[in-house]
């Protein structure tokens, strides 16, 4: 009884202190755009978005099998893989010499494309030896133009050259106790480096890799090699806690932002992990959000989601910053 009572406690006091961190950031809502269905600009499960160095938009259009190229201001540019070149596009990375990579969940495979749409590669296969896939899901670039994937049902991380040579992967499966996560600060886990259903990864400004660990409920940090550096988050409601990490991505400040599919929000992190901010479906974000999938930020503090319930990308602009 009496130990009941002391985590009611500690779950009340943490709870309060996420919801209320420090914050100067103000979230500005600037657009959407997007409706269901199959024409330009329209979508059915959109699944990730991008945005390259010049500020031009590529969102995976994962029921309507294509990829879908806008500009900054939503306006449709064009369109590719809808003659059954994909069976479900995934994630999407715009990489520094201005390629773009999509993964596909069903086919198990990751394509290389130029930015106006014109295949220049791909690799992968079904299985589980290295360079296959099961259900590949996020994908990112680093700085040298190496490719990082999240392999979501083999629960790892592969990583490659920019033309798809296998260099090395990392991670196995291993689901963190549910009642361990809700209350790793008081209770800690020790499984680092397992996965459960990682769906989205980033490669940070500081040369590190940034894993959302979805179904763990976590966000996990490694160097470029795999080494397990950092890891935060936990099952929750409150402020620095997931209920499904679904996206990830840096903004210009080098803070990470995070979406949290099920509590509909984006939080703010310290690259350490130190919670900052958060913007959600209580009062202060409109349109409202369901379902966040994708995450992408340009280097004017525009941030731009994908909207996955409603079908549409909404685009806010991030003022003041954040401590």
């Amino acid at each position: 009884m009496v130990i009941g009572i002391v985590l009611v406690g500690l779950f009340l006091v943490l709870t309060v202190r996420g919801r209320h961190a420090p914050s100067r950031a103000t979230v500005q809502f600037i657009q959407a755009w997007g409706t269901a269905g199959s024409g330009p600009g329209e979508f059915r499960q959109p699944f990730d978005i991008a945005v390259n160095r010049e500020g031009l938009v590529y969102v995976t259009d994962a029921g309507n099998r294509r990829v879908q190229k806008f500009t900054a201001d939503g306006k449709f540019v064009l369109e590719w893989g809808g003659d059954g070149l994909f069976r479900k596009p995934a994630g999407i990375a715009a990489a520094p010499d201005d390629s773009i990579y999509v993964t596909d969940y069903f086919l198990d495979r990751v394509f290389r494309f130029s930015p106006d749409g014109q295949l220049l590669g791909q690799w992968g296969d079904s299985g589980t030896d290295p360079g296959r896939f099961d259900s590949p899901a996020g994908v990112a670039v680093d700085r040298a133009g190496n490719v990082y994937v999240a392999d979501e049902y083999n629960h790892r991380i592969q990583k490659f050259t920019a033309d798809g040579k296998f260099l090395l992967m990392w991670g196995t499966q291993g689901k963190v106790n549910s009642v361990l996560s809700a209350l790793n600060f008081f209770l800690p886990e020790d499984r680092n480096g397992h996965f459960y259903y990682p769906s989205r990864i980033t490669a940070g400004p500081d040369d590190r890799i940034y894993v959302a660990d979805s179904y763990n409920n976590r966000v996990q940090v490694f160097t470029l090699d795999g080494r397990f550096v950092t890891k935060w988050g936990g099952m929750g409601f409150w402020g620095g806690r997931f209920r499904v990490a679904s996206a990830i991505a840096f903004d210009p400040d080098g803070h990470v932002h995070v979406a949290d599919f099920y509590n509909n929000r984006i939080q703010v992190f310290r690259s350490d992990g130190a919670y900052l901010d958060q913007w959600e479906n209580k009062g202060n974000l409109k349109p409202q959000l369901e379902g966040p999938t994708g995450l992408a930020m340009d280097n004017k503090s525009h941030i731009y989601l994908v909207d996955f319930h409603h079908n549409r990308m909404i685009k806010y602009h991030q003022t003041g910053g954040v401590r």
